[in-house]
């Protein structure tokens, strides 16, 4: 295999926050509060709520989305409720939290025990339960990983012990000795972050893990929408990433419904698309093509829409009325010319398609 060789350069990537603390920490409120930083506004913030309802509590702050996950905690739960938000166009998802995937009901811990990991079935059958169980986390890990978006992932966390031997009345002993909180989850996932915070039951944060050396060695200090700010500033000072620019560029094409095939039916969509000044299609345009294709509906949504409004404009027939021999017949001819039009082929070119997306977002 041909091994590439590039200088070292930082790009803008996409942010992981890893939040970790006890029940009652203020978790949930440091990472809207962090993830409204990052992105400056709350219309982009989505958040995955498997705490009972608690991100609803906080809707004050702002018109964020949310998407209420219940028991069962399966993995695949939070992969699709990652892609919904995805989808729906936030910027930055907060998952409130991961440890439901590991230790909830229905999560990685349960299935274990319900496959057999713990009932004394030997060493094999162990590495067989587990053998099912880790790919589903690791689609979960992935998910978060590979997201085209910023992540903030809450986790609740417990008082670590380590086990020390100590010389008592002449025998040795084991004695219990705190070494600080771990993440109720499983081992590692700290390290996948861009940073990692404990948060403790003052509120106070403390930096694990951070890439940035924004928080490293620096005192304790409550989690704010400034501390947002701070790594979107970081991570804006970096080179723009244009390879990943232009596989959002074609994730979006698919999403309203184009296949381009090469650059020239690329360039043409995106002028259909750029109003009086078209983009032309290079890396320096990347970041605004990019967002002005978010903007845009698909055709879909925009058939959908339109259909809706024509609904909503027919007039209601009241009980008892006499139905008017007029509305019947305008009905007979536009069953007909339905019928007609799905039986007559249509070329939906570039601009055909561009030009019902323009007219239905007026």
């Amino acid at each position: 295999m041909k091994i590439t060789l590039h200088k070292a350069d930082r790009k803008k990537s996409r942010i992981r926050v890893g939040l970790f603390g006890a029940s009652g920490s203020g978790k949930t409120m440091g990472a809207l509060l962090l993830a409204k930083g990052l992105v400056g506004s709350w219309e982009k913030v989505g958040v995955i709520d498997t705490e009972n309802g608690s991100a609803d509590l906080y809707s004050h702050l702002g018109n964020f989305t949310v998407a209420t996950l219940r028991a069962p905690f399966h993995p695949q739960q939070y992969v699709d409720a990652i892609h919904a938000l995805e989808d729906a166009g936030v910027e930055v998802v907060v998952i409130d939290s991961i440890t439901h995937e590991w230790a909830g009901k229905g999560g990685i811990l349960e299935l274990a025990d319900e496959m057999g990991d713990d009932r004394g079935r030997g060493q094999s059958n162990k590495f067989t339960v587990w053998s099912k169980l880790t790919p589903l986390h690791n689609a979960f890990i992935d998910a978060i990983l590979q997201s085209p978006i910023h992540m903030v992932c809450c986790g609740r966390s417990k008082q670590d012990y380590v086990m020390n031997q100590v010389e008592k009345n002449g025998r040795m002993v084991n004695v219990p000795e705190k070494v600080g909180l771990k993440s109720i989850t499983r081992e590692g996932f700290d390290y996948e972050m861009t940073v990692s915070f404990d948060i403790a039951i003052n509120h106070y944060a403390a930096t694990t893990k951070d890439r940035t050396k924004l928080f490293d060695g620096k005192p304790e200090f409550k989690i704010s929408e400034e501390t947002g700010k701070q790594l979107r500033e970081w991570n804006e000072g970096a080179a723009e990433d244009f390879e990943f620019l232009r596989k959002q560029i074609w994730k979006q094409f698919a999403r309203l419904g184009y296949e381009p095939q090469n650059k020239e039916e690329a360039t043409e969509i995106v002028a259909e698309f750029s109003g009086k000044n078209p983009l032309p299609l290079v890396e320096k345009n990347f970041a605004k093509i990019l967002e002005t294709l978010k903007a845009a509906k698909s055709l879909n949504e925009a058939e959908g829409e339109e259909i809706a409004r024509d609904n909503e404009e027919l007039p209601e027939q009241q009980e008892g009325a006499t139905p008017d021999p007029k509305a019947d017949v305008k009905s007979e001819e536009v069953e007909e010319a339905q019928d007609k039009h799905e039986l007559k082929p249509i070329k939906d070119t570039v601009a055909s398609r561009a030009a019902k997306l323009k007219k239905s977002c007026k």
